[in-house]
């Protein structure tokens, strides 16, 4: 492997030594300083062989030494493949891949936890990715946990006509999780009462639904969210008749000789593509059936970290034409739709001219208004009925920029960073370009800054992180 990087424990599994290692029955290895623990098992299908059948607790572990040995849920390849790369084909995949994993500083006892929920737009990522190794994160003194939640067709398509409406599969599954972790957490080092649940993307959608959900009240005292999306869930009845064309076609593409997990996985996406979006917003999307949508919702949380990219939106829009009638019309709709802070031409015609090849002053402005009404809005809306109701809120923008043309502070830029493992990424075309000591730096700064949130030490309420844009630059 040529890894444009020096190989650490942060970045991957080749230059420090291992030794093995158990704890209350749970194998693992220890490597700098670091004990990591893969594919523990926390539930299984109550039905056996019907993958939307409800998660039921359960115990085990897989005989494995490598985090990609442990299987993520079935998924086609991400469209962020051309941003990320793709890391998460190295797991295999299975409808039973109810895992987590764990990092946790050796020796370390009563630590904080942290648990991480992978994005993925609903459909695609896995805990057990690569992406996702929590080493580093665990190295600034807490307990690391990431793991599998349902995605794509069994997670989302209704499992029979008696289900309820409001049923949300993966949510239960992510509880169920949740719940192991709150049991078994202090046999790794880590202190029940003290347990922040993080989330990026649609991940961060489900930790913030999960702390306004009355069931997992008591479960975690913390929220960290990342990139959260603002979207409306599906109605029961959408998801019925989304779950009778994608059988229909699935049957279909069975009938022509796919095998069925792959024909399922694909009817999805087919139907899917038959849906529209507005100019500038999201694509459609597999989305959760939950009755609750609105930031103001209460939350059952002491604390909140919430951080947004600059540029969340530019790798989503289509590429049209600068200057053409569909690129105007575009605009024209977002400019009626959304008004970010601090928002002006002054900022768009004084764009730094050592940005990526690609940006111009509309591309500029389409993103940054297409950003605040799919990330940006909703991720303050959050954090401001949060402060109205007493709680403490860290406000965070990411600013670093990738290389690529027309991206900028992408979503999904910020977590190489975060988790500090650029081995990891070594296939990510959105790094290239970036130094190993440039990398490094900013990635401590992040990885301290999320540590100082989960370990509740202080920290400032509001700052960017990375490569600064001009001060009339400044979107939030």
């Amino acid at each position: 492997m040529s890894d444009p990087f020096d190989l650490h424990i942060q970045g991957g599994p080749a230059a420090l030594p291992q030794q093995d290692l158990s704890r209350a029955g749970v194998k693992g290895t220890t490597c700098g300083g670091v004990e990591c623990f893969y594919g523990i098992r926390y539930g299984r299908l109550s039905k056996p062989d019907t993958p939307r059948s409800a998660v039921t607790p359960a115990s085990g572990q897989l005989d494995v030494r490598h985090l990609t040995e442990v299987p993520v849920f079935p998924q086609l390849p991400s469209r962020l493949e051309a941003l990320m790369g793709p890391g998460i084909g190295e797991n295999p995949q299975s409808d039973e891949a109810f895992y987590l994993n764990v990092w946790t500083p050796e020796g370390g006892t009563d630590l904080p936890v942290m648990v991480f929920l992978h994005g993925g737009a609903w459909v695609s990522g896995g805990g057990a990715a690569r992406w996702y190794r929590g080493a580093a994160l665990a190295a600034e003194g807490m307990v690391v946990v990431t793991l599998n939640y349902r995605i794509g067709p069994n997670g989302h398509l209704e499992e029979d006509a008696d289900q309820d409406p409001s049923d949300h599969r993966p949510m239960g599954d992510i509880l169920t999780a949740l719940q192991w972790v709150k049991d078994h957490i202090c046999d790794f080092g880590g202190d029940a009462n003290r347990i922040t649940l993080a989330g990026q993307s649609a991940g961060a959608w489900y930790a913030w639904a999960l702390a306004g959900w009355p069931k997992a009240k008591g479960v975690f005292d913390q929220v960290a969210l990342l990139s959260i999306p603002q979207i409306s869930p599906w109605s029961g009845a959408h998801r019925s008749t989304f779950t009778r064309d994608t059988v229909a076609l699935c049957e279909e593409m069975q009938r022509q000789g796919d095998p069925q997990e792959v024909a399922l996985l694909r009817a999805g996406a087919e139907v899917l593509s038959h849906h529209t979006s507005p100019p500038g917003a999201m694509a459609p999307m597999y989305l959760p059936v939950w009755p609750v949508a609105a930031a103001e919702t209460p939350l059952h949380v002491s604390a909140l970290y919430v951080r947004v990219t600059d540029h969340e939106m530019s790798v989503f829009l289509p590429q049209l034409a600068p200057g053409s009638k569909q690129d105007v019309a575009r605009l024209s709709t977002l400019r009626a739709q959304s008004d970010p802070p601090n928002l002006s031409r002054a900022c768009a015609q004084g764009w730094p001219q050592d940005w990526p090849h690609g940006w111009s002053e509309g591309w500029v402005e389409t993103v940054t208004r297409a950003s605040w009404l799919s990330f940006g809005a909703f991720a303050e809306a959050i954090a401001k009925a949060a402060e109205g109701r007493g709680r403490k809120v860290i406000r965070r923008q990411f600013a670093a920029r990738s290389d690529l043309p027309r991206v900028g502070a992408a979503h999904c830029f910020d977590l190489p960073f975060q988790f500090g493992n650029p081995a990891d990424w070594h296939d990510a075309p959105m790094l290239n370009g970036w130094s190993s000591q440039a990398f490094e730096a900013l990635s401590q700064e992040m990885r301290a800054d999320l540590a100082a949130f989960v370990l509740n030490t202080s920290q400032p309420l509001n700052r960017r992180i990375g490569t600064p844009l001009p001060t009339e630059c400044h979107i939030l």
